[in-house]
């Protein structure tokens, strides 16, 4: 029976290996994948299947899959290895802000409104940081959160969960939105009995902002219907800027195609606004460079302290 040492020559390029490999299903892809020659990756997993006593793949097999034991033992080498990287991540950024990266996940509108100031701001003072901002809808901005793709997003709030934590940052409410050359632009506000809802273009209700008008007290049931719809508030306001229709938006969003051809009107019976928060991972703290990028963000939002 093998005994295995406390002692061991296996570390975390093993457990790369191995999971490359598995990812590529080829050694020469995965040889390739890691800069290494095949004899030397097939040489690491050797290594690895020695330590551990088990055949980890099956190299009959094309393209080359994982054993049961080399399953199981994978889906926790994926693990370590996210972990060891977001660790060693983390370590790189501790000695100051002057190193490192930053990923941040917002909607258009936010990044147009108040991350691209906070950026320049930022930038001006921490030049050498790693910036990428992903634009996105609420749900996948927390599911970046959730997954260490980003550091922190700014969102409705959408999951339930208590492993996110979302801070109030802004309130944006609701405003009607049409063509230049509507019947209804250019006053000061309406109510939703002017509407015609045959010319509203939906929003679809699997967005948070369309979760919020299926919600809202007072809106029309065919306000939801309509025979023009949409998945995101980009093609609503394109389609408008054609006279195609008209639609609820809210303000910062409807802010996002600065065209002469859009007009916002305000709604005299429709108190509905949406809350954006800043979105960070519960119980687990940011890096120093991403610490100051909020603080160079939170006095940007309506309900920060500038």
């Amino acid at each position: 029976m093998k005994k295995h040492s406390k002692n061991t020559n296996i570390g975390i390029r093993h457990f790369r290996a191995a999971v490359t490999l598995a990812g590529e299903q080829s050694f020469a892809r995965a040889a390739d994948a890691l800069g290494v020659v095949p004899s030397a990756l097939t040489e690491t997993i050797k290594q690895l299947e020695a330590d551990c006593g088990l055949l980890l793949f099956n190299r009959e097999a094309r393209p080359v899959t994982p054993t049961e034991a080399g399953a199981e033992f994978l889906v926790t080498a994926q693990r370590v290895l996210s972990d060891f990287e977001m660790a060693l991540h983390d370590l790189r950024r501790v000695g100051g802000i002057e190193r490192g990266a930053v990923k941040v996940a917002a909607a258009p509108s936010v990044v147009l409104f108040h991350l691209a100031p906070a950026l320049a701001t930022f930038r001006a003072a921490h030049p050498a940081v790693e910036i990428t901002v992903y634009d996105d809808v609420a749900e996948r901005i927390g599911s970046l959160v959730l997954d260490r793709v980003a550091d922190f997003g700014i969102a409705e709030r959408w999951h339930q969960t208590d492993q996110l934590d979302y801070e109030p940052f802004h309130i944006d409410p609701f405003v009607f939105v049409c063509h230049r050359g509507h019947r209804l632009a250019g006053r000061a506000r309406i109510g939703l009995d002017e509407i015609d809802a045959d010319e509203v273009i939906a929003l679809n209700e699997n967005t948070g902002t369309g979760k919020l008008i299926a919600a809202a007290p007072g809106i029309p049931p065919a306000f939801l219907k309509g025979r023009l719809r949409a998945h995101g508030t980009i093609a609503q306001l394109t389609m408008i800027s054609q006279g195609m229709g008209v639609a609820l938006i809210p303000k910062l969003a409807a802010s996002v195609i600065q065209s002469p051809e859009i007009c916002q009107v305000a709604l005299a019976d429709l108190a509905l606004e949406r809350t954006l928060c800043i979105v960070t991972r519960a119980r687990m703290g940011l890096s120093p460079a991403a610490e100051r990028l909020l603080q160079c963000l939170r006095p940007l939002g309506s309900l920060g302290s500038g």
